[in-house]
């Protein structure tokens, strides 16, 4: 089975995740929100190019991720080399 090259979209929200890679352990998840913001899609177009670069390895997705400060920040998705 062949693997489809990414859409627009898809490059889009990767770029985002990649970018997002500052933290000093190297990775900093992002919610669909804050992804939104960055690439101006919207939420139901996100959510699919998340899950879908998730599928693929690309992208991880994490849940119970908490501030620095030790709020609860609920989850998101990390580029993933």
């Amino acid at each position: 089975m062949t693997k489809r090259a990414l859409t627009t979209q898809e490059q889009a929200v990767l770029g985002a995740l990649k970018d997002a890679r500052s933290d000093e352990w190297g990775f900093n998840y992002l919610s669909f929100a804050a992804i939104e913001a960055d690439t101006a899609l919207d939420r139901k177009t996100v959510r699919r190019a998340c899950r879908y670069l998730a599928r693929r390895g690309m992208a991880e997705y994490e849940r119970g991720l908490w501030t620095e400060s030790g709020e609860m920040a609920g989850s998101g998705y990390c580029y993933k080399d």
